[in-house]
């Protein structure tokens, strides 16, 4: 197969040798005696389409939103087990056990299902109490 070069530069080249061809070199569109008008313009889309894509930027994704809080889970599963594994060795880290409370209090509100509301109440008093345990040894 025999690729050519672009075939738009020598078009180019022959359309400047034609165009020359003019009185003095100067620009004269060749009208042929008949003027063509430009078709009515149509209006613009209205800006409120692009309102609304910017409203529609602005509100949260469910899907991402479900996965903070799912990440946020998983984080506090994490804590959980390091607590677990802490009162078995009889060494409970003080970080671990403020991270978790406040893992626990962040976006507290928004929890509507009650039994989940429960859970996570159970889970900061016991960390509290466990805090406090360590606060009082610490006194002593």
């Amino acid at each position: 197969m025999k690729v050519d070069g672009p075939r738009a530069v020598e078009t180019v080249r022959h359309m400047r040798g034609r165009a020359g061809v003019g009185a003095a070199g100067a620009f004269a569109p060749d009208m042929g005696g008949e003027v063509r008008h430009a078709p009515a313009v149509a209006s613009g889309t209205p800006i409120a389409a692009v309102d609304t894509l910017i409203a529609l930027q602005a509100v949260p994704d469910s899907l991402a939103g479900r996965a903070k809080a799912a990440r946020r889970g998983r984080d506090m599963l994490d804590l959980l087990d390091d607590v677990r594994d802490g009162m078995l060795s009889g060494a409970v880290s003080r970080a671990t056990l403020t991270r978790l409370v406040a893992l626990v209090e962040v976006k507290r509100e928004e929890f509507v299902d009650p039994g989940l509301a429960s859970v996570l109440d159970e889970i900061e008093l016991r960390a509290r109490v466990e805090l406090a345990k360590l606060n009082f040894q610490a006194a002593s």
